[in-house]
């Protein structure tokens, strides 16, 4: 880090085995925190790089297996590495230390909504979060090789009926909220999306952030349940459909509602019996307000 700049030892090698690091980040990010926390494990090391607003960008070092990455989605491998080994925990504050090391790789640069739009077939763009934070996911979370974005695997016939697991219905809904985190690209997804969950907390109350049930975080939600309620797609839906409504204001409504329906229909070419099944297909219009496909 930079030697000039001005930082302070705020923690210094707290023990994993108590000190929940989530937890920790959630409460340092609610802080407006600018600096950086330093996790040490056995043959793994990351640094997250907090700038008080955006979610933080992790470096890992995963030397068991020789590699090196730089992006957001490494937090939810962080969390879970750190809960299931032992190690330490640092935290640094100061600007300087918020600043990525030079030796660390370039993360991917993030596409414009225009560029989006211009190209055929659009590309899926990586997924932009808000700063809101959750709660870590349960023992039935992706393991840290797992990828968010792997697609699921989906029978020929796009337009047959038949039933569909709980399991599948989360991933669906996870690539569902992440679609229309993408197309608010600019606003507060984060704020908004825990907004309307306390909004419709009482008609639907796995949606409760206050509840340490439903947790979404980088195109994958947790719900640590036996079985989904029979309200998930309602409720859902209503939360989203909110959702868009607070960020389609004013002159940019109609844009907003644009690059909502863009995504969901991105979304429906790519899999449209798994949204059929799910029951989200639907809801789909409503959701972005305007006719999708």
């Amino acid at each position: 880090m930079n030697s000039e700049s001005k930082s302070r030892v705020i923690h210094e090698n707290l023990d994993t085995s108590f000190v929940n690091l989530w937890s920790l980040l959630r409460s340092l990010t609610q802080r407006g925190f600018i600096g950086r926390v330093h996790v040490e494990l056995e043959d793994y090391t990351a640094d997250v790089f907090m700038t008080g607003s955006n979610t933080p960008l992790v470096h890992e070092v995963d030397r068991t297996a020789g590699t090196e990455t730089l992006e957001q989605a490494a937090l939810h491998r962080l969390v879970l590495r750190a809960r299931e080994s032992p190690g330490s925990i640092s935290v640094f504050e100061g600007a300087g230390e918020a600043v990525i090391e030079r030796n660390a790789p370039e993360p991917e640069p993030i596409p414009e909504i225009g560029a989006v739009e211009a190209a055929e077939p659009p590309p899926a763009l990586p997924i932009e979060t808000g700063h809101q934070m959750i709660d870590p996911p349960e023992e039935s979370a992706p393991t840290p090789g797992d990828s968010v974005r792997e697609p699921l695997a989906a029978p020929a016939d796009d337009d047959s009926e038949g039933t569909i697991e709980d399991s599948e219905i989360l991933k669906a809904s996870g690539e569902l909220i992440g679609g229309i985190e993408r197309a608010l690209a600019g606003a507060d997804f984060g704020s908004l999306f825990r907004a309307v969950r306390l909004e419709l907390a009482d008609d639907y109350t796995f949606l409760d952030p206050l509840a340490n049930g439903f947790e979404y975080a980088n195109a994958v939600v947790i719900l640590p349940t036996e079985s989904l309620p029979n309200s998930y797609v309602a409720g859902l839906t209503e939360a989203l459909r909110r959702v868009v409504d607070k960020a389609a204001t004013g002159e940019r409504e109609r844009r907003v509602r644009e690059r909502v329906a863009l995504e969901l229909a991105l979304l429906a070419r790519r899999r449209k019996q798994l949204w059929t099944r799910s029951g989200f297909y639907a809801q789909f219009d409503r959701i972005a307000g305007t006719k999708v496909i």
